[in-house]
């Protein structure tokens, strides 16, 4: 008997002589200068790996580069393009420039083998020393996502043993300088620092005497001008409220549930006095910080984690005074909380002295959320509370499923959301970002990968060890053909990433001939969900029914046709396998928005699959028993085919499940799941955020602001 696995092999074999689809990467801007940062060599420490996991964990302190230079006699300035693995900050006579939001979250996250992002810094005159005189220009950098320990998340899954990594390094280009940068560098007091596990910085260790540059391996990717927006802080800081928990331990509430980077004021401090301060979505019963929604990969117990790490992986930062007053801004990561809980401290933190800056994406707003107000209270209120669970999971250019426990483009939650994102603000340089990001995870094999950056995850997959399920890797031409439709002078550049699709789609056809495909996530976190297999199923279709639409906008009739034999032929075995007189296999809320909103329920059988859906909605006081996928689908459908009053109901629901619910909850993020959780889920996570797509499209807007069309 053959398995589709052996199909998956034919198939590699078949399309070996295909070409080969690596980075697509579209015309630099007009004026970029990264070109000469591809011949120089990468620096770093030349400070050897650890040896064994646990030593991962020890103290390594955070390498500061230096460079001395001259400007030319007449030049005011230059420019400097840095290209970085891991994170960076970058200083001119002491001054801090670029991007990071301050806190060093430069440069964007990539595979770093396939493409990596150049940041251009350009200083202002008054921040250099005229000629004769000299500048110093520095750069320390962080491990951010390159220099990962090896972890084990959710106790066996290694992320760094499936991404490029090494020990931070970068490259440097200045214009017009008459003599090459001549790096030394230097141990700094940053004795620690992971994107996960926080950073601990010890005011009272002695720095060792410079020692020259080392040329590293570095990286292998290419490297291009940033386009997508950067890491930058906005708003103002939150100002925390410090309280005494018990002697020696207090807590401080921010406010808000919020992505950013906390400072703290310790004044009158005693030198070696050390201070460990840990974040939370929630408080425990007893008052204390709950940290285990955003623990790392559920590590939660001794041993979980292997060699070396800690019992708890939660969000960790520490600081050692050195005397007096000073102030701990902890760099290279950033923390997702509204709660802090602080020991070790003196005395109690007063007005000021604990701030949570917000951080996010440099996101511009969209026409359609420029001030816009819902009429209704709690639909406004819903509305800010999606776009500050969306402006928390976008940090480093990757939308995120949850700004802590992992950080993951998860394919699917883009799925679900990106119209949402679209309608918020301006995505289109993030999006495409994005597709590069799939892109290259995908150039080896042809297979999509269920996040990008690829971490090792693949549940449901086929094929390949890292092959991510269908659901997932349907990213690809949903965020093609969003971007076509938001942005149509981006569309050439959209379709540039055709070949991804076509080489995935000739994969899975060859895989699963008959059209069906067994096995997939699924429609993630609903209640009462479709079977996994038509979730794939019609997700497969629809993956291949994009890309036969892409096919015709570059005028490929072959494989137009090809593909759309393949749509048809899947659509058919979707209906012969799971559509019965209007239901949809199980019937529930999720399988008839799966198959309405997808075009799968064949026309004479359509009115009777709406009733089937009203009834399932009606049968629960319309709350929504839907997923990560159908939640979206069922709001859509409803609303744009006659029962938006319907649909207004599903939104409104209080009590569980649904949005109210959270909100009833003094949740000031969505949720992860319907269900509270204080243990497990994240309270930061946009997959639910799809609601907010309604109540741009179709919430009644404020009086005096112009009405709205059903569609787009």
């Amino acid at each position: 008997m053959r398995t589709p696995h052996d199909a998956v092999k034919r198939a590699l074999v078949a399309l070996a002589c295909l070409p080969f689809v690596g980075a697509m990467h579209a015309s630099p801007p007009p004026g970029a200068g990264v070109h000469s940062l591809s011949g120089m060599a990468w620096l770093g420490d030349g400070v050897p790996e650890p040896t064994n996991d646990a030593a991962f964990y020890a103290a390594d302190p955070a390498p500061r580069f230096e460079a001395r230079f001259v400007l030319p006699r007449g030049a005011g300035r230059t420019d400097f393009d840095v290209a970085c693995a891991g994170f960076f900050r970058f200083e001119l006579n002491g001054r801090e420039f670029g991007p990071g939001a301050g806190a060093g979250l430069a440069p964007l996250w990539s595979p770093f083998d396939g493409t990596i992002y150049a940041e251009r810094m350009s200083p202002p005159a008054d921040a250099f020393r005229p000629w004769p005189e000299t500048n110093v220009v520095s750069v320390t950098l962080g491990n951010g996502f390159y220099n990962l320990p090896p972890m084990r998340f959710w106790g066996h899954r290694c992320f760094r043993a499936d991404m490029a990594h090494g020990r931070p390094c970068f490259k440097m280009s200045a214009a017009g300088l008459e003599a090459p940068l001549e790096w030394t560098w230097r141990e700094t007091q940053i004795v620690r620092n992971c994107v996960y596990l926080g950073t601990e910085v010890d005011r009272t260790r002695e720095t060792a005497a410079a020692r020259p540059a080392v040329k590293v391996a570095g990286p292998k990717g290419r490297i291009v001008p940033r386009r997508a927006p950067s890491t930058v802080k906005f708003g103002a800081p939150l100002r925390g409220k410090a309280a005494w928990l018990r002697q020696g331990v207090q807590v401080v509430d921010f406010g808000e549930n919020v992505s950013g980077t906390p400072t703290f004021t310790f004044r009158d401090a005693p030198r070696g006095m050390r201070v460990e301060i840990v974040y939370g979505e929630r408080l425990n019963a007893d008052g204390s910080v709950n940290f285990l929604t955003q623990t790392a990969g559920q590590i939660k117990k001794p041993g979980m984690g292997g060699p070396g790490a800690p019992d708890v992986a939660c969000q960790r930062d520490a600081f050692v005074c050195g005397g007096g007053t000073e102030t701990f801004a902890p760099p290279f990561t950033w923390h997702i909380c509204r709660y802090a809980e602080v020991r070790g401290a003196e005395s109690l933190l007063g007005e000021g002295e604990a701030l949570f800056q917000p951080i996010s994406s440099d996101l511009v707003d969209a026409p359609s959320a420029r001030g816009f107000k819902a009429a209704d209270g709690d639909f406004a209120r819903l509305h800010e509370l999606c776009r500050r669970t969306f402006r928390a999971n976008v940090i480093g250019a990757v939308q995120s499923d949850c700004p802590g426990r992992e950080r993951l483009g998860y394919g699917g939650d883009i799925v679900a959301t990106c119209e949402a994102f679209m309608l918020n603000w301006d995505m289109r340089e993030f999006y495409l970002k994005t597709l590069q990001d799939f892109a290259d995870e995908a150039a080896a094999d042809g297979w999509i990968t269920e996040t990008a950056p690829y971490v090792g995850i693949s549940a449901g997959g086929y094929g390949p060890s890292r092959a991510g399920p269908i659901s997932w890797s349907l990213v690809v031409p949903v965020l093609m053909e969003a971007l076509i439709r938001h942005y149509p002078n981006v569309k050439e550049r959209a379709l540039a990433f055709y070949p991804v699709c076509a080489r995935y789609a000739r994969l899975m056809s060859a895989a699963f001939p008959d059209g069906v495909v067994p096995r997939c996530i699924g429609d993630h976190e609903a209640l009462e969900r479709a079977p996994n297999e038509v979730v794939a199923t019609a997700h497969f279709r629809e993956f291949v029914r994009l890309t036969a639409q892409f096919a015709s906008m570059l005028g490929r009739e072959y494989d137009m046709r090809e593909f759309t034999a393949v749509a048809d032929k899947t659509g058919a075995a979707f209906v012969s396998s799971y559509v019965t007189n209007g239901i949809v296999a199980n019937g529930t809320q999720s399988a008839q928005a799966l198959g309405l909103y997808l075009g799968l329920v064949p026309k004479e059988q359509v009115a009777a699959a709406e009733r089937a859906l009203v009834a399932a909605i009606e049968a629960k006081g319309c709350a929504p028993t839907t997923g990560i996928f159908t939640t979206r689908y069922m709001l859509m459908y409803l609303s744009e085919h006659g029962r938006l009053d319907l649909a207004e109901k599903i939104v409104r629901h209080r009590g569980f499940p649904g949005w109210m619910h959270m909100m009833d909850r003094g949740a000031t993020t969505l949720w992860e799941t319907w269900k509270e959780s204080e243990n497990v889920y994240s309270n930061c996570h946009p997959m639910f955020g799809s609601v907010d797509e309604w109540i741009l499209r179709f919430a009644p807007r404020r009086q005096g602001d112009a009405p709205r069309t059903a569609g787009l």
